[in-house]
């Protein structure tokens, strides 16, 4: 028998060229958290803070597999977009995939007395490494705030403990950068077997030694 779930929220978040809807219900479930994400897409992680436990049972589902917008605005009523934050840059093709589910504000670069400003007409924001997250921003958002998407691996600019006591969902693309740094690696064992280092410095130094 399935658990009552109290309070539930969907959203949209982006990462980079990959986006994906996560889903998220409170309650059930005894706290556990089960995830299911198109197999195209990376996996997403979602934190919460409940004495050192996650405090939301989650789903992600593929973005393909929601509603289009056309289908949001049919029926007896229509359902109000949810207004993302996009607050640094992201690739094009995530952006307008955003676009068809949500309204979005791409506002790059903003000052921390910008974000404050904004962050009250936004049901959710997306993030990489460079804009703090922080409990000020929780509650300039007067509880609108419902998702932290951080487009990278990392949560170390985000208050976690913030976002768990105003109910807001954090999470992010663990598997985001696993190609890069696999070509990194690679290409610094390649620099390394073939001297290309010590080269480049034999180079600059105006030597030319073969």
């Amino acid at each position: 028998m399935k658990a009552a779930v109290r309070r539930s929220t969907s959203t949209i978040v982006a990462r980079g060229h990959a986006t994906s809807r996560v889903v998220v219900a409170r309650g059930g479930l005894g706290g556990r958290s089960k995830t299911h994400a198109h197999p195209s897409l990376a996996s997403t992680s979602t934190f919460g803070v409940n004495g050192g436990k996650k405090a939301a049972s989650t789903s992600v589902k593929a973005v393909q597999d929601a509603p289009s917008s056309a289908d949001m605005g049919s029926g007896s009523g229509n359902i109000e977009k949810p207004t993302v934050l996009v607050a640094e840059k992201l690739g094009t093709a995530g952006i307008e995939l955003l676009e068809k589910y949500a309204n979005v504000d791409c506002s790059y670069d903003l000052s921390e007395a910008d974000l404050l400003n904004k962050i009250s007409l936004c049901d959710a924001i997306i993030v990489r490494s460079g804009t703090q997250v922080t409990k000020e921003v929780f509650a300039a958002s007067k509880g609108r705030l419902r998702v932290v998407g951080r487009a990278g691996v990392g949560i170390d600019n985000v208050d976690v403990h913030a976002a768990t006591e105003n109910g807001c969902v954090v999470v992010n693309a663990p598997t985001a950068n696993t190609v890069a740094a696999a070509e990194h690696g690679i290409a610094l064992l390649c620099s390394f077997a073939r001297n290309v280092a010590q080269a480049d410095a034999s180079m600059r130094s105006g030597k030319w030694e073969r």
